[in-house]
C-alpha cells in the first residue's frame, strides 16, 4: 500500500477524517434531542436539531461510502490487488447503517408544529392529583 499513488488514498484519508469530525456533532445534537433533555421551551427547535444531526449523520455516511469503495477500485486498478481484509466490509457495513439510520431520523422526525405534541411524563410511584400528564410536568 506504500507504492500507491498518493492522491487518491490522500482523498480517501480526507473523507474518513470528514466522517469522523461529522460524527461528533451529528452526535451532539441528536443528544440534546431526547425527551429528558430540556433546552429551552420551543419544540420547533429540536425538530430543527434533529433534523441537522440526522443530515450530518447521512453525510458522514456518504464520505465513508465514497471513501471505502474509491479506495479498492483505484489500488485494484494500479496494482491488481485482490484481497483488502475485514476493515474494508466494516467500513461498508458501518456506513450503510450510518445512512440508514440518518434517513430514519430525517424522515421520523415529524414537522416542527407538532414535535413535542404528544408527549406524556408520567410521574412514577404515586397517584395523587397533583402528578397530572402533562407535557409540561
Amino acid at each position: 500500500f506504500l507504492a500507491l499513488p498518493t492522491g487518491y488514498v490522500q482523498a480517501c484519508r480526507a473523507l474518513m477524517i470528514a466522517a469522523s469530525v461529522l460524527g461528533l456533532p451529528a452526535i451532539f445534537l441528536l443528544i440534546t434531542v431526547l425527551p429528558c433533555i430540556r433546552m429551552g421551551h420551543e419544540p420547533a427547535a429540536k425538530y430543527r436539531r434533529s433534523q441537522l444531526g440526522g443530515i450530518l449523520i447521512i453525510l458522514l455516511a456518504m464520505c465513508g461510502v465514497v471513501a471505502t469503495i474509491w479506495f479498492p477500485v483505484c489500488a485494484h486498478r494500479e496494482t491488481t490487488i485482490m484481497s483488502f481484509g475485514y476493515s474494508l466490509y466494516t467500513g461498508w457495513i458501518g456506513s450503510a447503517l450510518c445512512l440508514f439510520g440518518g434517513c430514519v431520523i430525517v424522515c421520523c422526525s415529524g414537522d416542527a408544529q407538532t414535535f413535542g405534541e404528544n408527549r406524556f411524563y408520567y410521574a412514577s410511584g404515586s397517584s395523587s392529583p397533583t402528578h397530572a400528564k402533562s407535557a409540561h410536568v
